[in-house]
């Protein structure tokens, strides 16, 4: 059976964290922006995994409107551009509210 990244370790890069990767909708998919490339280059997502997969997300207890359950997925990205790979993670186990700005300030401190 194949592993996510082949079983070896992996993180986000530089160029992935501290709000460099960005991304947009055109109807209703999302697509990452490579960080490298001006013009925006769309980078392919070559695999994913289910890194956390729980029946009871954490977060319900302090909200209203309750998840189904908790999750992580984990995506590979690359640039046919300029062949930047790199790695980012997608939750509803992490920060769940506020602003994108106190989101960086927590992360960096």
């Amino acid at each position: 059976m194949l592993k996510f990244n082949n079983g070896k370790p992996y993180h986000g890069s530089s160029a992935a964290t501290g709000g460099k990767l960005q991304g947009a909708t055109d109807t209703d998919y999302f697509y990452f922006f490579c960080p490298n490339c001006l013009d925006k280059r769309i980078m392919r997502i070559l695999d994913y995994e289910v890194r956390v997969e729980q029946n009871e997300n954490p977060y319900n207890k302090e909200f209203k409107k309750k998840a189904k359950k908790g999750f992580t997925l984990a995506f590979q990205l690359y640039c046919e551009n300029c062949k930047h790979t790199d790695y980012v993670k997608i939750s509803n186990m992490g920060w769940q509210g506020g602003t994108h700005a106190e989101a960086l300030a927590v992360v960096g401190a």
